[in-house]
């Protein structure tokens, strides 16, 4: 689908646009709330001053501002009509991936526990 919106598909950049505020934020705000919850209630095997709990943290919130800030107005001014903003897009969608695979190595190695 970011394909289809890098090349200028509008219908596709209202379909990325449906993803992210109806699957993507929700998906990823419970994920991350749960997430801290599990660790709360584990007997004090996670605590948040763990190295990698921490920065799993701040990566979530930072996942979270780059949907909500960056891409989410960014598809909605493509959708409008901006074609500059397919670089936001695009730049958004590398970010949020890079942040998701630091965010599962972090979880899958936990390094400083």
């Amino acid at each position: 689908m970011v394909r289809l919106t890098a090349a200028g598909d509008k219908a596709a950049a209202d379909g990325l646009e449906v993803s992210i505020l109806r699957f993507s934020l929700p998906g990823i705000g419970l994920a991350g709330f749960l997430g801290f919850g599990l660790a709360g209630m584990s007997d004090k095997v996670f605590k948040m001053s763990q190295t990698w709990l921490s920065i799993a943290a701040v990566l979530w919130i930072v996942l979270l501002a780059v949907l909500f800030f960056v891409a989410r107005p960014a598809i909605k001014a493509f959708r409008d009509g901006d074609a500059a903003a397919r670089g936001r897009i695009m730049m958004a969608t590398g970010i949020s991936h890079l942040i998701l695979v630091v965010t599962l190595y972090l979880m899958i190695f936990k390094p400083g526990a």
